[in-house]
């Protein structure tokens, strides 16, 4: 199962994946989704909300904030407690947060938690643990999905309408020079199958389709986790299934 790496940053990673079926791929995407531990907001005391905001409303935005996970700290069960206390004119952010370990804070500082108008006041206790996408949403690492490698036949490369035709292409990997259309140099991979050149010209002109033999999967982190440790997470959770599958069928 050759893999190919498309493209790749801290936060996000597009791999070519080639002769293996999607069925393996759905298994990584749901163990990532599922199975990875991280660490969020999941218990909240407020004191003081005299905002405009609902104190359920408030808790749920703080257990979205993305934390910066350590693993090896879930054995320990350590918890970890955030305190806010602010009064406004003021908007209030993730930075505003104050952790009891200087390590695990949250991994963006600037996520609006709420506005704060003139003499309202916010103050609150907010406990953090270990969970992952099974339990809620919020412990989920990571953006993840895969499609199939996009197939492009240009039927008729010199078409009067070039120009329009390549315009409908809502990821611009189109291009027409001298009335011939083409696919941009080494943009194929970005074709998102939404085949509107193709209805806009027609098949008999440009062709849509797709490469069952290649997939891309493609993963964006929230970043409490690194890409890597989130595929090794993963990985790491299939095997133990497997090894329990093999178990209880074997007995």
């Amino acid at each position: 199962m050759p893999v190919e790496t498309l493209s790749k940053d801290e936060e996000k990673a597009q791999f070519l994946v080639t002769d293996s079926h999607f069925s393996i791929l759905n298994a990584l995407r749901r163990a990532i989704i599922t199975n990875v531990k991280t660490m969020a907001i999941d218990d909240v005391t407020i004191y003081s909300n005299t905002s405009s905001m609902y104190d359920e409303i408030l808790a749920h935005r703080l257990g979205l904030i993305p934390l910066k996970t350590f693993p090896e700290l879930e054995k320990s069960k350590k918890e970890v407690v955030f305190s806010l206390k602010e009064i406004g004119p003021k908007v209030v952010h993730s930075g505003d947060l104050k952790s009891s370990d200087p390590d695990i804070v949250p991994v963006y500082d600037n996520m609006v938690i709420v506005s704060l108008k003139l003499g309202e006041t916010i103050e609150l206790e907010a406990k953090a643990k270990f969970g992952d996408g099974s339990e809620h949403t919020k412990f989920t690492p990571a953006h993840v999905f895969y499609h199939f490698y996009p197939k492009i036949d240009i039927i008729k490369e010199n078409v009067k309408n070039a120009a329009q035709i390549a315009a409908k292409c809502p990821v611009n990997i189109l291009e027409a020079e001298g009335g011939k259309l083409s696919v941009k140099k080494g943009q194929l991979s970005k074709c998102i199958l939404c085949k509107a050149c193709e209805e806009f010209a027609g098949e008999d002109v440009i062709k849509i389709s797709s490469n069952n033999k290649k997939i891309i999967f493609e993963m964006e982190s929230w970043g409490q986790l690194s890409l890597k440790q989130i595929i090794d997470e993963a990985f790491d959770s299939l095997v133990e299934e497997a090894e329990t599958v093999k178990q209880k069928t074997l007995k």
